[in-house]
């Protein structure tokens, strides 16, 4: 029951062998630390003055929890890997959360993905200057692009649409502490989805191997998801909003990606996810954690979107059911979100 509901509600708002990582990594980690270290000590320095006591007594904190969180995700089993990942993620959720109980499955999960992505790129002290020497490092950079468009997106379709804004605050009917269980459980789907881009940049393949050629084709496949998705989200976005009909009369989109498909904004989240998991899973190996993992987060992420689309498809049947132009649109795009699939 409470499977069901959480997935309604995300549905609603977005409209045991062991992994062994390489060598290298483990050297790796040895310098990301000493960085960490020394950028620590110079941030201290400069402070100075009367901060210099709050300053040091927060960095105690924090500096010790980060370096944890870096350290599992670099180096410590894939288990503990995930959990870095889930820590990561709660602290976005959880917040999030108790502003809104909504935002846990709208802007929440923008915003937990691209900070996840965000911690993997500074983990394994990837740059810019050496962000396009992987495919591993483009997909992640490429995860931190999804998901910060996608909740400023949110964000922006909230704060300008009234129907919208209701909506959200509509789900606000637990008391703040109690939607912390919620909100850690959404978390963990969260890094289950995400957990592909940790195992990429945890093993890498062979190079001109036809594993590594599979890692390129799918961080393509992601990308040109997230393009889609974006573009369809827009599109959408901007023919309701310069509509002036009223929301019973259909206005479209009815042209574009929305030629091909009637839900291509789904499309291209399923293509980001199919992506990801596919660029991860050549490196997933014999670890029973990665591939539990990722493929829980992949099965999630899937059930929801294929029954979203056919949710929202009986819901436009019965709103705009008869109306010549909904009708005509509807005929000549056969497909629901997957082509050539009704």
């Amino acid at each position: 029951m409470k499977s069901t509901s959480l997935l309604a509600s995300f549905v609603v708002l977005r409209g045991a062998a062991s992994f062994a990582p390489t060598n290298y990594y483990h050297l790796h980690h040895t310098t990301i630390k000493q960085k960490r270290q020394q950028q620590l000590q110079t941030s201290l320095y400069i402070r100075g003055g009367g901060d210099s006591m709050s300053s040091s007594s927060l960095s105690s904190v924090l500096g010790p929890a980060a370096d944890a969180v870096g350290s599992a995700l670099v180096s410590g089993t894939p288990l503990r890997a995930v959990g870095g990942m889930w820590a990561v993620s709660s602290l976005v959720i959880v917040p999030l959360t108790f502003i809104r109980q909504g935002y846990s499955f709208s802007v929440g999960y923008g915003f937990s993905v691209a900070a996840m992505a965000l911690t993997l790129l500074s983990s394994f002290d990837i740059s810019l200057s050496t962000l396009t020497s992987s495919a591993p490092a483009i997909l992640t950079a490429t995860t931190v692009i999804y998901g910060l468009r996608l909740a400023l997106f949110l964000l922006l379709r909230e704060f300008s649409v009234d129907s919208k804004r209701k909506q959200i605050k509509s789900f606000d009917k637990t008391p703040r502490l109690k939607r912390t269980p919620l909100a850690l459980s959404v978390s963990l789907l969260y890094a289950f989805m995400c957990s592909p881009a940790l195992f990429a940049l945890r093993g890498a393949v062979k190079a001109g191997s036809v594993w590594e050629k599979v890692q390129l084709v799918s961080t393509g496949v992601a990308f040109f998801g997230m393009i889609l998705e974006s573009v369809a989200d827009q599109h959408k976005y901007e023919a309701k909003r310069k509509s002036k009909e009223t929301e019973d009369k259909f206005v479209g989109p009815s042209s574009w990606s929305y030629k091909l498909v009637r839900h291509p904004n789904y499309l291209g989240e399923i293509l980001f996810w199919v992506g990801l998991f596919g660029a991860g899973s050549v490196s997933f190996g014999k670890s029973i954690v990665a591939w539990l993992c990722g493929s829980l987060g992949l099965a999630a992420i899937l059930s929801i979107m294929l029954g979203s689309s056919g949710r929202l498809d009986a819901k436009q049947q019965e709103k705009y059911g008869g109306q010549p132009k909904y009708e005509e649109w509807k005929d000549a795009v056969k497909y629901s979100v997957i082509p050539f699939f009704k």
